[in-house]
């Protein structure tokens, strides 16, 4: 079935496929203006029949309302669809509602990709993206209906939103060095927009980079005498500043170097078993677009699959047009203050041209700069903690935000501070905080790290479904395995995606998974003191593993046992009953094998 696309960047136009639809008379085309001017909402009754008669209805304004929907319901909805059953045009109790998804209309497709230009590292990519955008528009938005009430305001945002391409593309023109390309078009573009700064600004770079100093600094007199004389308001201290920097002839000005793109790993969206977590993000990523933020954390014992779930959040929120930062909290940094927040906000600085940077750190957000860029020493307290806060809005403010930090727990205490305090403010901001925790791994604070997990939403993790399980056996050994052999990996490794994924790899090479023994050993070293020698003395007394015996051959005194077990139940690697036993089978025998192996990190000492 070809897909329905809708058009505001021109007249209203709707198409099937490629096909232009005929929608009707002037009076059903205002009825499919007003409902695409907010798709996905419901709009009363009363409202529509307003707006379409401008406050002076007929006396029969509500049935022809009920034609007009009746005529375009025969347009929009789909052919094959049950009689009765409409899908797109849709009746709700107060009113009437359009469903179009956001690559069906292209003023939505105009705004997605302005904001993938907006954090494109690559000029060259930036300014492919708004030519793209450019090319949806056929004309003034809404033309029709341009005079409406009802029409006026979201054509002057579109037109604002166009005039604020025009100057990217400009600019990123300059940034590649195409300064006789771009003068032209920013004479044009300056004389036309006066009261716009942005514009006379593009152009004295223009010109002072092509050689034309003095014609620089004679279109900047011009744009302080039109500001003086139609505004009565004297230039901005960017074009002050400018000025200066022209007669100074300072190198700031010159061409920078093209910037280096920050590579990010390959992620695929799909994510086996995880369908569930990752519409949660998609919905939170929704409502962050709509500048309602908000924070989610991804909580499941260690081996769950958390960082591959984040990872495809990621991906997720690349390809709805956010600007994604990326954190790896890790023990050995734990001690390094604000570690995460310049792992967040570095890359993102490093990409950005020195002038817009400067803008960013400027005002109330210089505490961050000696932070996040400068790499200075920090008193940290409340200033630096409402900087950061502050760089992190900013940036959302350009394109909605999407700030990810796996393992938590072991996150800095200065970054733990700053992400509680920026988690309970971001309400009305595009930004969506997102992170995962270890269930049990011990942190360097545990009660700070509470305290910062409740004010996030929580999305528990388990172990993988058969179905997916049986998807991750037919790609990793390249044919669907028996049903029994599924069983049998979920019952020895309880679905733990890690153990599963490992498990399985080795049943198929017929080989002892090494790579288990050492992830084990690993994960009991995070446990803490005592962790490894309870876990030996557990896998060795199996079913006769009571919590005395257990500890007399572990050579623990009963407090440090305790201690060890909590930590070891808490991560999901034991249970704490009577007897004692591993919650994954793999586990035992990863501890038996790795002692018989003579593994270092099994040595008999507690």
């Amino acid at each position: 079935m070809r897909p329905m696309r809708f058009g505001v960047l021109g007249t209203v136009e709707a198409w099937r496929g490629d096909d232009r639809l005929d929608v009707g008379t002037p009076r059903n085309r205002a009825v499919l203006a007003r409902l695409l001017l907010s798709p996905g909402r419901v709009i009363p009754v009363d409202q529509l029949i307003d707006d379409l008669w401008e406050g002076c209805p007929p006396p029969q304004a509500l049935s022809s309302l009920r034609t007009f929907i009746c005529r375009l319901r025969r347009v929009v909805e789909p052919p094959a669809r049950e009689p009765g059953r409409p899908s797109v045009l849709i009746t709700e109790p107060r009113g009437y509602v359009l469903r179009v998804d956001e690559a069906a209309l292209d003023s939505a497709v105009f705004e997605r990709l302005l904001r993938q230009a907006r954090v494109a590292a690559d000029p060259r990519t930036a300014l492919g993206l708004i030519d793209e955008a450019f090319g949806l528009w056929r004309g003034p938005a809404y033309a029709e209906f341009a005079h409406t009430l009802w029409a006026r305001g979201e054509v002057s945002r579109l037109q604002e939103l166009r005039l604020g391409a025009t100057e990217h593309r400009l600019d990123t023109l300059l940034a590649l060095g195409r300064h006789a390309e771009a003068v032209p078009e920013l004479e044009a573009h300056a004389r036309a927009q006066p009261t716009r700064e942005e514009g006379w600004r593009l152009l004295a770079l223009g010109l002072y980079r092509s050689s034309r100093q003095g014609d620089a600094l004679a279109a900047l007199s011009e744009a302080r005498r039109y500001l003086a004389g139609e505004l009565g308001v004297d230039p901005g201290p960017e074009l002050r500043k400018l000025e200066a920097d022209i007669l100074a002839q300072t190198s700031e000005l010159d061409l920078p170097p093209a910037p280096v793109a920050i590579r990010k790993p390959v992620v695929r969206l799909r994510c086996l078993g995880r369908d569930d977590q990752l519409a949660a993000a998609g919905s939170a990523m929704a409502a962050a677009e709509s500048g309602t933020g908000g924070s989610l954390l991804f909580d499941g014992v260690p081996g769950a699959g958390k960082t591959q779930l984040l990872r495809g959040v990621e991906a997720l929120a690349d390809m709805r047009g956010f600007q994604t930062a990326w954190a790896q909290a890790h023990p050995l940094e734990s001690e390094y203050e604000y570690g995460v927040a310049r792992q967040i906000f570095e890359p993102i600085l490093y990409c950005l041209p020195a002038q817009e940077r400067r803008r960013l750190l400027s005002g109330t957000v210089e505490p961050a700069a000696d932070i996040v860029w400068h790499n200075r020493p920090s008193s940290g307290g409340p200033d630096a903690l409402h900087a950061l806060y502050r760089l992190a809005v900013r940036l959302a403010e350009r394109v909605p935000l999407l700030i990810a930090i796996d393992d938590l727990q072991w996150c800095d205490l200065g970054s733990l501070r700053w992400l509680a305090y920026l988690a309970r403010r971001v309400e009305h901001v595009p930004l969506l905080v997102t992170a995962t925790r270890a269930t049990g791994v011990p942190a360097g604070d545990d009660q700070l790290l509470e305290s910062l997990c409740s004010i996030f939403g929580l999305v528990r993790l388990g172990g993988l479904p058969g179905e997916a399980a049986t998807a991750l056996a037919t790609e990793l050994l390249g044919a669907e395995p028996e049903p029994a052999f599924i069983a049998s990996c979920l019952r020895e490794t309880g679905g733990n995606t890690l153990l599963l994924t490992e498990h399985m790899k080795a049943r198929g090479a017929g080989k002892r998974s090494t790579s288990i023994e050492r992830w084990v050993a690993g994960q009991l070293r995070h446990a803490g003191p005592g962790a490894t020698a309870l876990a030996r003395a557990v896998a060795t007394l199996d079913h006769a593993a009571e919590f005395h015996a257990v500890a007399d051959l572990a050579g623990l005194p009963d407090s440090q046992a305790a201690a060890a077990l909590s930590a070891l139940a808490g991560m999901g690697i034991l249970t704490d009953g009577s007897p004692l036993r591993f919650n994954q089978p793999v586990v035992r025998q990863a501890v038996i094998e790795g002692v018989r192996a003579g593994v270092p990190q099994f040595a008999l000492t507690p």
